[in-house]
């Protein structure tokens, strides 16, 4: 042991310079037995109220495979709900086995497809509705109905495509989802929505805060005016209030736009806003935020979102929050990377529930070089996404926010343990004309 002892210094020497060396390596070979990140479903553990679990598999990095394994990288990605990856990778089927044909139902009818809606045309806002309530494990019922929310239309939206009083009309919706979820469809389009936990007044901003919950067990009622009575009121049960208003929460995330296109153009006669304005998100987190704090107790599976609708958001700490990141997307050129980075900080701690502005600073401290930083961000972005299911800058589709994010992750990540190419590259095939190394993108994918 003393030979051992009397020769440490050099060994040490020698085994830290071998160490940097690995680290700098830009050698690359292709993963032979990575695992599919599309399995990840199997792999990845959801937990309790949709938040998602600490297990799950994540292949090795081919760049690093002699030396250390992708997992033992900083800030592992968070695993994906697999309800969420079925929504990344569009296999409705997988969230319910009858979403292909009311699908095609949809694509069916030339309304859905041509009408114009608030930011796509009918049928992306009806699959998008669908999309976010399955991504939360919402019964299918109520996921269902989400598919086809504003068939009879709204409290709010004046366009329909069955006509609710028409027995023939109900029955063929029914044929397509089932009469559960059509008699919820019915109950959302005929129903005055906004008398329920007094939506209306949290709208307005006249109520804030949490919404007074709805009293009493699921099979106790609540009086709402109903359009096909004359307004007069009827009962219904604290768990379809539930339901319906739950499909109000995805139905609106889907479409959070500064300026809607039915409500802001097609339903006013002298539109004053330029459809379809800059795309910047609408101020409506602060009543969506306290409309489900106020429904979660008679709700079958809570959406993850807002620490499981435990938290609100006041509306003037939601508008500072938007007005903060958006002065950052709009005047990005005028901005130093300090200011950029203090304004985004700002919008975060204002609004902490949303994922995009974490995105942004993930890039700024990704090219000012601190990796480790700009890996935290976008681990932070990704655990939000999986939360909302829906993106809140529409500027971008929710799965390509998602790529964007698991891509800027993994070379943060990389750069962070010190390889000079924040990408796998595959030195072992030819360059492009250009020089370019070539990247798989099979296998970026797995790594991602």
């Amino acid at each position: 042991s003393s030979s051992s002892s009397s020769s440490s210094p050099s060994s040490a020497l020698t085994l830290l310079l071998f160490a940097a060396a690995c680290l700098r390596t830009t050698a690359v070979s292709a993963p032979s037995n990575a695992v599919r990140h599309a399995a990840s479903a199997s792999h990845c553990a959801s937990a309790e109220d949709g938040e998602a679990g600490n297990a799950c598999e994540f292949p090795a990095d081919a760049d690093a495979a002699s030396s250390s394994s992708s997992s033992s990288l900083p800030f592992p990605p968070p695993p994906i709900p697999g309800p969420v990856l079925s929504l990344l990778n569009e296999r409705w089927g997988e969230l319910d086995p009858d979403a292909p044909a009311m699908l095609d139902a949809l694509r069916a009818q030339p309304g859905f497809i041509q009408f114009p809606h608030a930011r796509e045309v009918f049928k992306d806002h009806l699959l998008g509705t669908f999309s976010v309530l399955a991504a939360w494990g919402q019964p299918r019922e109520v996921a269902r109905a989400g598919f086809f929310h504003t068939g009879y239309s709204g409290d709010l939206f004046q366009f329909f495509v069955w006509d609710a009083a028409n027995p023939g009309d109900r029955k063929e919706l029914a044929d397509i989802v089932g009469k559960e979820a059509e008699r919820l469809i019915w109950l959302f389009g005929t129903v005055r929505r906004g008398s329920i936990l007094n939506l209306t007044g949290l709208i307005s901003g006249e109520l804030e805060g949490p919404a007074d919950p709805l009293r009493g067990g699921l099979s106790e009622t609540v009086r709402v005016p109903h359009r096909l009575s004359n307004f007069t009121e009827i009962s219904i049960s604290n768990a379809d209030a539930a339901k319906i208003m739950t499909v109000t929460l995805a139905d609106y995330l889907d479409q959070m736009v500064e300026v809607n296109g039915w409500r802001d153009h097609h339903q006013v006669e002298t539109p004053g806003r330029l459809y379809p304005g800059n795309s910047g998100p609408a101020v409506a987190l602060y009543w969506i935020s306290a409309l489900c704090n106020g429904i979660r107790g008679h709700l079958d599976k809570i959406p993850p979102m807002f620490d499981s609708c435990r938290a609100t958001i006041s509306k003037g700490g939601e508008t500072k929050a938007r007005d903060a990141y958006w002065s950052v997307v709009s005047g990005e050129s005028g901005l130093s990377d300090e200011e950029q980075i203090s304004r985004l900080k700002e919008a975060i701690e204002y609004n902490p529930w949303v994922a995009e502005p974490h995105v942004l600073l993930s890039q700024l401290y990704f090219r000012s070089e601190q990796y480790e930083l700009a890996a935290k961000h976008s681990q932070d972005a990704l655990r939000k996404f999986y939360a909302f299911a829906t993106a809140w800058d529409k500027r971008l589709k929710f799965n390509s926010w998602v790529a964007f994010a698991r891509l800027m992750l993994l070379r943060s990540r990389r750069k962070a343990l010190g390889h000079a190419s924040s990408m796998p590259i595959r030195d072992d095939l030819p360059a492009t004309s250009a020089g370019l190394p070539l990247v798989s993108i099979p296998d970026l994918v797995e790594l991602m």
